[in-house]
């Protein structure tokens, strides 16, 4: 059934930072039944790809689900969204998420969207990507220790992903001088900052265009889990049966499109409004079709404490898995 798209989540996502503790407060108890649709909430990225397929080639009709699937500018954007029971499950960034939940939010992990780490064959440009200027001294990612990098949100996952990759490479994440942009490329190109990180297809773009290089790819989510679908605890113990058919469903979409490239580059071509030429050339990421695990959040938590991500206490994974 198909579902209506690119309906934008008006909320921001600095009002969704704001909104997480009091929506946390039992906001999202009034919708925990599952009434029409199952609202999907998503954001225009190649992380999002497979829950369209899955859509559009049948695999949740399969599974008894009827979804609605809204799009939204960022992760945070739709945390209120999720909390306020407008949409009934979100794809969020791990970063996010877990510190939603170290904050307190009720949530629930469902399925594993994306496999962070580096995929087999893109050690050397991946789905997440370091660029410097073509004249930049900088030869790898160890030689950004001490320099200033441009990133969107400090304490988001770009910010701890960059500093986890420069730290597995040998240098010294701590020392680097990090600055918020609102456009951290233009921030590079313009000389303000020495490199920034791109996700794709941007970056594909970029090293079509030749002005910049690229210095190496970005170990997103420490190598554990990158993205996953969660929803509130409310919700998930009204609709167990629900809940599970999503997760075996969102598995099956996810195997689909790893499995079949003209389906994924077709998909992501109208989900990006992109030309499927170009993303012909662009480097996905690996989508997740095993069972999330208590280990993999525990990883994920462990991944995330590293670098201090966390205003409290890190969230129990145990508490995030329903049982």
């Amino acid at each position: 059934m198909a579902s209506t798209r690119f309906r934008a989540l008006a909320t921001t996502a600095v009002a969704a930072l704001a909104l997480c503790t009091a929506c946390s407060s039992g906001g999202a108890d009034s919708k925990a039944s599952a009434d029409g649709p199952l609202k999907l909430a998503v954001f225009a990225s190649l992380n999002g790809v497979p829950a369209f397929a899955a859509d559009d080639e049948g695999v949740f009709d399969k599974h008894g689900l009827d979804v609605d699937i809204s799009t939204a500018k960022t992760s945070t954007e739709m945390v209120p969204q999720l909390l306020g029971g407008k949409v009934n499950l979100a794809l969020l960034d791990t970063a996010t998420s877990l510190v939603a939940a170290g904050q307190g939010v009720d949530l629930v992990y469902v399925a594993a969207a994306t496999d962070g780490g580096i995929p087999e064959g893109q050690e050397d440009f991946s789905f997440a990507n370091v660029w410097v200027k073509k004249d930049s001294p900088a030869k790898s990612l160890a030689d950004l220790t001490g320099r200033t990098v441009g990133i969107p949100q400090i304490k988001s996952a770009p910010w701890v992903d960059l500093r986890g990759s420069v730290d597995e490479a040998g240098g010294d994440s701590s020392s680097i001088k990090f600055v918020e942009s609102p456009d951290p490329l233009a921030a590079l190109k313009s000389g303000q900052v020495d490199a920034t990180t791109t996700p794709e297809p941007v970056g594909t773009v970029e090293r079509a265009k030749g002005e910049l290089r690229p210095l190496g790819p970005v170990n997103s989510g420490g190598g554990g889990v990158a993205y996953v679908w969660v929803t509130t605890r409310a919700f998930a113990e009204a609709n167990k049966d629900t809940v599970k058919a999503f997760a075996e469903a969102v598995r099956e979409g996810n195997t689909a499109v790893n499995d079949d490239r003209e389906l994924l580059v077709r998909t992501a071509a109208e989900v990006l409004k992109a030309d499927a030429g170009l993303l012909e050339k662009a480097a996905f990421p690996v989508y997740a079709e095993k069972p999330l695990t208590k280990d993999d959040i525990d990883f994920s938590v462990e991944y995330m404490n590293k670098y201090d991500m966390f205003e409290k206490a890190a969230p129990d994974a145990g508490k995030l898995i329903l049982s």
